[in-house]
């Protein structure tokens, strides 16, 4: 047993320590070779090859003397078919193993026996729920009988070495997650603030208003004003916590508060802060940010109305639950207390339960209150008769502002006369209290296996009671997640209670959030003898969250895009309606005097210039409203591609006022194109425009479209007045328009239009600009998906 036990050991030191996965291997199974005394250790891995599954020798190793077959083509290459039977056993992650010459496959016998091996044993390996491959054993000096105890833990390394393949898997998906973390946190509506400890004066930016409601012109430099605006209840709290800080008697600054808003209610704030020192480390100045948290607090009211809830159900057991702080005063009975006792709930609460209890010594009360426990005593009812009770007792922390207290129950004895009898109604009562929490009640061996489950695992987790029991837990947790637990799980080894938040797979394949409070579990004698964890369900808290934050950035945004409609609409109408008006007063004019025929069409020209302009404006402005609202639909068909250009050029720009054409060029072979013609005339006509309208000294646009194999690209090239380099990044903001184009018409909505449209059609778009001309990119696939 001391060999498995070694092996085990030094082949998870190398999964668990070596970045490289060839190398985690190839150590793995010289650790396993040489200390379970076999003669060949080695591992092949499954892999596809036109449609069939086939083997490939991966890793040896070989003892002294013995040959070795790596690299060897007898080995590699060859489909499941030619041993019957092997991939039905290892798919199902059952282990294999025999004497060779018991196997009834001959090419498996045949190729065993080449080899010189007498006995044999494969087990396994499954990443990610995926059958990845097998290790094999081979004994090549004795027919060894494999023992079922060295089969299952050889089994239990193959499962390890699958959790080391998928976390290879995972480091991607984590690099990439951490990447849209840093946007999120980049982007968040965070109010910044910094206070100088030199000259004490304070600096607001960003998001105040949003906040508080307050600009940063009213809030002023001055601290004073900051301490006004923060609730009496926690200004010491802050206070001296913000001192401690500066003063290096804490490493941290940061909580939750509530402050005053503009309009006079309070807001709850999440704040913290970081302190810079200068070179000699004296403190400069602490830069901090403030959240507003207040629709998570609501949420956190009435998660508390649900634990009333809770406690009005706790009223209808049949034996006295309670709650204590830590010095035994009362702060919870239920109503079970008044029909065993007598007394008043109400005049109960707040006196020590040591006035209702005797044959309990106080000491012993508080002995090892970090474990549950029991204890047997005598309690006092109304009319002063002593009736036999057995307490449990545990240590409880309120997860809303982590203060501790004592849960108990008190359960009535008098008929029980054995210590059997005794134990059994503790045990009865416990499991009592742990069937009717909302919790899932588990209690496991110090090596996790499942020992105990509450009766509510079904609705929690899917599963049955016989699922679960006797299981080994990480099998059921979030790969990301392992090795927090793993680190968490040694430090209550050290009797360190702990609280952790992990993903747990349901039995519908569904990953659930797990909030688990865990503890050492002791016996009588205080030995200790287990694991107990306590779990509830917070994916909806955690989602109540997330959507907190959409929301407020949602808003941000509409009021962003507010904001550009009303300076856009003040401006863009204003002028061609200033421009007609003009106009038709001096049509009325003309009018009473003798007409002049090209006069008169000049007038008329300008009105009606300026009405096509409004016009493509309020068309632009409707289908930028129509996409934002998700009412645009989409009308797919295959199209003749050069036709469809034919037909455009001929409607929008056969006739340019200055006499220019669009230059059409073509490269590749035309094909068929899966579309949205009325979307894609939008593109296009938007871009065209553009081209016609920022060109200058008369030159020709060109449009260049170009064949590919799987898609086709569009190039609108101007000859104009480019775009400027520092405002390339606010192309495709709503109403933007360049400070170079101050006396060219436009709505600044072609663009984010032309963006939309072209990704509603699976499409990509980018411009390319200097000072001489700007080229608009669009690439499309042949077809829709």
């Amino acid at each position: 047993m001391n060999h498995l036990l070694k092996a085990i050991s030094e082949a998870n030191n190398h999964l668990l320590r070596e970045n490289n996965i060839k190398n985690a291997l190839q150590e793995c199974i010289s650790a396993l070779g040489s200390n379970i005394l076999v003669d060949r250790c080695y591992i092949f891995k499954n892999e596809f090859k036109d449609g069939v599954l086939i083997l490939n020798y991966e890793f040896e190793w070989c003892k002294e003397d013995v040959p070795a077959f790596i690299g060897s083509p007898e080995l590699s290459g060859l489909p499941y078919e030619a041993f019957p039977g092997l991939f039905e056993t290892l798919s199902q992650n059952l282990p294999m193993y025999g004497l060779v010459r018991e196997s009834n496959n001959v090419l498996f016998r045949e190729t065993m026996e080449m080899q010189g091996i007498l006995s044999y044993l494969f087990t396994p390996i499954f990443s990610d729920d995926q059958f990845w491959g097998w290790i094999g054993f081979d004994d090549c000096e004795s027919e060894r009988i494999w023992q079922e105890e060295e089969v299952n833990v050889l089994h239990t390394v193959a499962r390890n070495i699958g959790i080391c393949l998928n976390q290879d898997k995972v480091v991607s998906k984590l690099e990439t997650t951490l990447d849209e973390l840093n946007f999120y946190i980049k982007s968040s509506s965070q109010a910044k603030w910094e206070w100088n400890l030199k000259t004490h004066q304070i600096t607001y930016s960003f998001n105040w208003n949003e906040i508080l409601g307050y600009t940063i012109e009213e809030l002023g430099s001055n601290l004073e004003v900051w301490k006004e605006k923060v609730h009496p209840d926690d200004y010491d709290v802050i206070r001296n916590q913000l001192f401690n800080y500066i003063f290096k008697k804490t490493d941290r600054y940061d909580g939750v508060a509530r402050i005053m808003h503009k309009k006079g209610h309070y807001v709850w704030i999440k704040y913290s802060g970081i302190m810079l020192m200068d070179n000699e480390g004296t403190p400069t100045k602490i830069i901090g940010t403030q959240i507003d948290i207040s629709a998570i607090k609501e949420k956190e009211i009435e998660l508390a109305q649900q634990r009333n809830d809770y406690d009005n159900m706790v009223n209808n057991l049949a034996e006295i639950v309670f709650k204590t702080d830590l010095n035994g005063t009362l702060i919870f009975l239920n109503k079970q207390w008044e029909k065993i006792t007598g007394f008043d709930v109400k005049d109960s609460i707040g006196q020590s339960i040591f006035n209702f209890l005797t044959h309990i010594d106080p000491a012993s009360f508080h002995q090892n209150i970090n474990q549950s426990k029991v204890l047997e005593g005598k309690l006092i009812n109304h009319k002063e008769k002593k009736i036999d009770v057995l307490l449990l007792l545990s240590l409880q922390t309120d997860l809303k502002d982590n203060s501790q207290f004592i849960l108990g129950s008190i359960t009535d004895i008098n008929d029980l006369i054995s210590l059997r009898k005794k134990l059994e109604i503790s045990e009865q009562k416990y499991r009592f209290i742990a069937e009717n929490t909302s919790d899932l009640v588990v209690q496991h061996e110090f090596n996790g296996i499942v020992k105990y489950i509450s009766n509510n695992c079904d609705r929690i987790t899917g599963y049955t009671k016989e699922e679960l029991l006797e299981q080994d837990p990480y099998q059921f947790i979030h790969p990301d997640d392992v090795q927090e637990i793993i680190i968490k799980h040694e430090n209550i080894l050290q009797l360190k209670n702990e609280v952790i938040t992990f993903r747990f797979l349901k039995k519908n394949q569904e990953y659930v959030w797990f909030e688990t409070s865990v503890k050492i579990i002791r016996d009588s004698a205080e030995r200790v003898i287990g694991i107990q964890t306590s779990s509830r369900d917070i994916s909806q808290r955690l989602e109540d969250q997330e959507e907190v934050k959409l929301a407020l950035e949602k808003q941000s945004e509409l009021n962003d895009l507010k904001s550009g409609f009303v300076t856009m609409a003040s401006h863009q109408f204003r002028t061609p309606l200033s421009v007609i008006y003009s106009n038709i007063e001096l049509l009325h004019l003309k009018m009473n005097q003798s007409i002049n025929k090209e006069e008169i069409k000049m007038i008329t020209a300008r009105i009606t210039s300026e009405v096509d302009r409004m016009t493509e404006l309020m068309n632009n402005i409707l289908l930028f409203g129509e996409n934002e609202s998700n009412k645009l639909k989409i009308d797919l068909k295959k199209i003749a591609f050069e036709e469809f250009i034919e037909r455009l050029i001929e409607t929008y720009y056969q006739q340019v006022k200055d006499g220019r054409k669009l230059i059409v060029i073509k490269q590749g072979i035309e094909q068929k194109i899966e579309t949205d013609e009325r979307l894609l005339i939008h593109i296009l006509t938007n871009l065209i425009s553009n081209a016609f309208k920022y060109s200058k000294d008369c030159k020709n646009p060109e449009l260049l479209i170009t064949y590919f194999d799987t898609h086709y690209k569009i190039e609108i090239i101007d000859y104009g007045i480019g775009i400027l380099a520092e405002e390339n990044k606010h192309l495709f903001k709503s109403f933007f328009r360049g400070s170079n184009t101050a006396n060219i018409k436009g709505s600044g909505l072609g663009l984010i239009i032309a963006k939309q449209f072209t990704e509603l059609l699976n499409g990509s778009i980018a411009i390319e600009s200097t000072q001489k001309n700007t080229r608009v990119i669009l690439e499309f696939p042949y077809t829709q998906v």
